[in-house]
Order: structure tokens, then C-alpha cells, then sequence
């Protein structure tokens, strides 16, 4: 099973925790009850060979063989109750390590899942500013080619607004030394027409 995050086209899987884990886990909760019981056999053993020993010492004192058979079994028979018991007392300290053992590797195994999903969620941010990027300087270009544009076209009605106020300035020019000779002349036939 598995959760997927989708980016510009493409889909990121992300993977989840599997049946194999679940089944290692079940498995391995069997094999600490059989180990358990196989602990309380072996101190069940261990205290029958030691009623063995004692009974041997008891009923056959004289004899030294059973004596030492006695002894020998008291000996293992101990061995036997004292490491079925120890095993015993210790299973639970371990079963509590190999609890915090798991929790451990559950807290790592979704670690390193947050940190699959961050990579992905990083990549597909990259991605993204990628794009941005790359919409941002088209928009640029775009931006400075219509700015060039428009101060070639402001440029072109300014000389052509140029030109038209000196053609008027032309004209007007010429109308004002047009009048100021007809100022003139109509000035001097005046003249004339007052001296005669």
C-alpha cells in the first residue's frame, strides 16, 4: 500500500507501512511464547531433577554411586530451575526493550516517510518555481519589448509633432513678412496719395 503526491506530471509514491512487517511481527510474538514455555519446561525440569537428587541422597546414602548421582543431579537440576527462572524473570525486561526496540523503528520508519514526503513536496515546489521562473521572464521580455515599442512610437510622434509646429511656425512666418509688406506698401501709397 501506498500514498502518492501528484506534481506536474508525475505522481510521487510514498510507502507505507507493509503486510511483511505486520506478518515479522506476528511472528515474532510466537516465537517469544514458545520461548516462554520452553523456560518453564526447562525450570519444571530442573526442579524434578533436583527431588530426583534428594530423593537419590535420601533412600540411598550408603551407596556412593546414587550419592554422586544425587549430587550431580542437584547440581544440574539447580542449573536447570536457576537458568529457567533467571530466563524467565529477564523475558519480561527484554520483551519491554523489544517493545521500545519497535516503537523505535516505527518512529524511524515514519520519519524517514515525512522525509520521502518532504523531498517530494520539495521537488514538486522546485518544479513549480521553475515554471514561475520561467513565466516571469517571458513576462520581462514581453515587458520590454512593448516598453521599446512605445518610446519608438512616442519618439516617431514626437519628431512628427516637431515637424508640424515648424511647418506652422513656417507658415506663420511668412504670413506675418507677408503682412508686414503690405504694412508697408499700403503705408507708402498713403504717402503718396498724401503728397500729391
Amino acid at each position: 500500500m501506498s500514498t502518492t503526491i501528484s506534481g506536474d506530471a508525475s505522481s510521487l509514491p510514498l510507502p507505507t507501512a507493509s503486510c511483511v512487517e505486520i506478518k515479522s511481527t506476528s511472528s515474532s510474538t510466537k516465537g517469544n511464547t514458545c520461548s516462554k514455555i520452553l523456560d518453564i519446561a526447562l525450570a519444571i525440569v530442573g526442579a524434578l531433577v533436583v527431588v530426583a537428587g534428594v530423593l537419590a541422597l535420601v533412600l540411598c546414602a550408603s551407596n556412593v554411586i546414587f550419592t554422586a548421582i544425587g549430587i550431580a543431579a542437584l547440581i544440574i537440576g539447580s542449573a536447570c530451575v536457576g537458568a529457567g527462572i533467571s530466563r524467565l524473570m529477564c523475558r519480561s525486561s527484554y520483551a519491554s526493550l523489544e517493545a521500545k526496540n519497535v516503537l523505535a523503528e516505527q518512529r524511524l520508519r515514519n520519519l524517514s516517510e515525512e522525509k520521502d514526503a518532504l523531498v517530494s513536496v520539495s521537488f514538486i515546489n522546485k518544479i513549480f518555481l521553475r515554471g514561475l521562473t520561467d513565466d516571469l521572464q517571458a513576462l520581462e521580455a514581453k515587458a520590454i519589448e512593448v516598453e521599446i515599442d512605445c518610446l519608438d512610437r512616442l519618439e516617431k510622434n514626437e519628431q512628427a509633432l516637431l515637424s508640424d509646429v515648424r511647418l506652422v511656425l513656417s507658415s506663420y512666418t511668412r504670413w506675418l513678412d507677408s503682412a508686414e509688406k503690405e504694412k508697408a506698401a499700403l503705408k507708402a501709397s498713403i504717402d503718396a496719395n498724401q503728397a500729391s
